[in-house]
């Protein structure tokens, strides 16, 4: 077996790198305390890599002679299994964090190009190997995890070897690239010639373009660049059946569209391999302007307004009450008081922050489009901050994940879940969620601060991105988890909105997305799987073929 290292930019234990970890302000201490009864002394550090156990490899000596003679790399190393066993949900960190997985690849694949990866998926589909796509394994669904699909063996498909930027067309405004090309490293590229695709998730630093097109993503951006289904305009992908390309096109009317079949596939039914991307004009330098209202409510129509009169900027976000709460408590140092005594005297006594980033191309023209929204917001009511709390809202932009780190070593959970619904059903959604995950943690003896902010605009709606701690009760983490996580989910359904906006279905939406799209959509799509995947070896149990229930997959008391 080739023990050639096999990338992964993430710790193994939670997000990003080190060195990015922040304890929370003494001010969002107490807010807690508060809220959740947060403890002191509480203290759940993550074991070394060394001290975790996964279940033994269970690859025969012919099934790996078998890999080696197709892929240039393959390991079945410890910590190469380790890493590539979870990805980053709340369930996958709390299992890491007992040094005990109970699944984990039984070797890592990482082939060099679609030759060895089209020979690699027929070993596997003869040898009856299921095979789980990973690019940087920022999943937050269970989408990564590699379920075995009844075949008794599992490997892990990393695709960073995938790594070229094909090309780039000025002409055509498009980059064609590989489907292991991290986020940084495609922007790097592009900016030098004044372009970008202009899709920022808050994974960008580490997920790649093929995990954006899979599980169809979001970036904070969306208003002005769209969604990443919206911009991909070809692709490669590679099946057990064979390889097929969609030739790059702004439009077609050949018939359904193949490349949204692929789009939000989640690797289940084949593997891409290459996208062709709309690249837009990079802006000069992105502006900002931060609002305070008086009610979510009353934000909320705002959005909707600027969004169907066409005056929405390319970045807009509303935070709820409890989210600016906690916000201004976790800028520390006596700021949150002495902000919220002046918003008091400007009228504003249950703040909810509005933040816009303007990001035309000129500096010029985004200052002109920010003072004219500025006119029209100021004859309602609400407070105009100025730019400084968003510039400090991106400069954290992609560090606030490591927050949940810091809370899981003191015994807190923190997880985020999404939807997204029509305008008239948005507040009634927002406050029926967050009423149902209250009630279930309480169930638990444990209270939930629950919060909720909106980050993507639609004509006809928009989304809702909560998230929520909780003081974990150990030995029933996942029991507190899946209690909460039903609940919302039950919500969602019963109040008109979807399970998901943008992080996919993977295991942890799949009970619900058989509702939402129907059952018969779902056979549908296995009907499609068996034409690209006859042996269903690609990453099964995520999907079309996930749980009905998540105690299917979770063990209530194992954490």
């Amino acid at each position: 077996m080739t023990q050639k290292t096999i990338p992964h930019r993430m710790r193994w234990w939670g997000w990003g790198v080190e060195g990015h970890d922040k304890p929370i302000t003494a001010e969002a201490e107490t807010l807690l305390r508060e809220e959740i009864g947060l403890e002191d002394g509480a203290d759940n550090p993550p074991k070394d890599i060394s001290e975790v156990t996964i279940p033994e490899s269970r690859l025969s000596e012919e099934d790996i002679s078998s890999l080696n003679d197709v892929v240039s790399t393959l390991s079945a190393d410890h910590d190469t299994r380790v890493r590539h066993a979870l990805g980053r949900s709340y369930p996958d960190l709390a299992r890491l964090r007992t040094g005990v997985v109970d699944v984990a690849p039984d070797a890592v694949a990482m082939p060099a190009n679609e030759e060895e990866l089209q020979a690699l998926l027929e070993i596997c589909t003869e040898r009856k190997i299921a095979v789980t796509p990973f690019g940087g394994g920022t999943s937050v669904v269970g989408g990564v995890e590699a379920v075995d699909g009844g075949f008794g063996k599992a490997i892990a498909l990393s695709m960073v070897a995938f790594d070229a930027i094909v090309d780039i067309n000025r002409e055509a405004h498009t980059v064609t690239v590989q489907a292991g090309v991290f986020g940084p490293d495609l922007e790097e590229a592009l900016q030098p010639l004044g372009l970008t695709v202009g899709h920022f998730p808050q994974s960008f630093e580490f997920s790649t373009v093929g995990g954006w097109a899979a599980c169809r993503s979001a970036g904070q951006e969306s208003s002005g660049y769209g969604r990443i289904d919206d911009n991909v305009i070809g692709m490669r992908v590679v099946t057990p059946a064979g390889t097929m390309e969609f030739r790059d096109s702004p439009a077609t009317a050949s018939g359904p569209n193949p490349r949204q079949a692929f789009l939000g596939s989640e690797g289940t039914l084949g593997i891409i391999t290459q996208v062709t991307l709309q690249l837009h004009d990079h802006p000069d330098e992105m502006l900002f302007d931060t609002y305070f209202v008086n009610c979510f409510e009353e934000g909320l129509e705002i959005f909707r307004e600027l969004e169907q009169d066409g005056n929405i900027p390319h970045l807009a976000r509303l935070s709820d009450e409890s989210e600016t709460r906690f916000g201004i408590e976790q800028m520390g140092g006596g700021i949150g008081g002495k902000l919220r005594k002046y918003l008091s005297l400007r009228g504003i006594d249950s703040p909810c922050m509005v933040l816009f980033g303007f990001g035309q191309q000129s500096k010029a023209s985004a200052r002109a489009a920010r003072e004219v929204l500025a006119g029209r917001l100021l004859r309602k009511k609400c407070v105009r901050l100025g730019p400084v709390p968003g510039q400090l809202w991106v400069k954290h932009r992609f560090t606030s994940p490591y927050l949940r780190d810091v809370m899981m070593t003191r015994r807190v959970g923190v997880d985020t879940l999404e939807t997204s619904t029509t305008w008239e059903h948005a507040a009634e959604l927002r406050r029926k969620i967050m009423s149902r995950m209250r009630a279930a943690a309480e169930a638990h003896g444990t209270p939930a601060y629950v919060f909720c902010h909106i980050s993507h605009l639609y004509e006809s709606g928009c989304s809702l991105y909560f998230t929520y701690f909780f003081r974990e009760n150990t030995g029933h983490i996942l029991d507190q988890w899946m209690d909460v996580k039903d609940a919302a989910g039950s919500a969602i359904l019963d109040f008109q909105g979807t399970i998901t906006h943008h992080h996919g279905v993977g295991q942890d939406h799949s009970p619900q997305n058989y509702v939402e799209n129907t059952e018969l959509f779902a056979e549908a799509l296995r009907g499609m799987k068996k034409v690209f995947d006859p042996a269903g070896i690609l990453n099964p149990g995520k999907l079309q073929t996930g749980p009905h229930d998540l105690r299917e997959r979770y063990d209530g008391d194992a954490v």
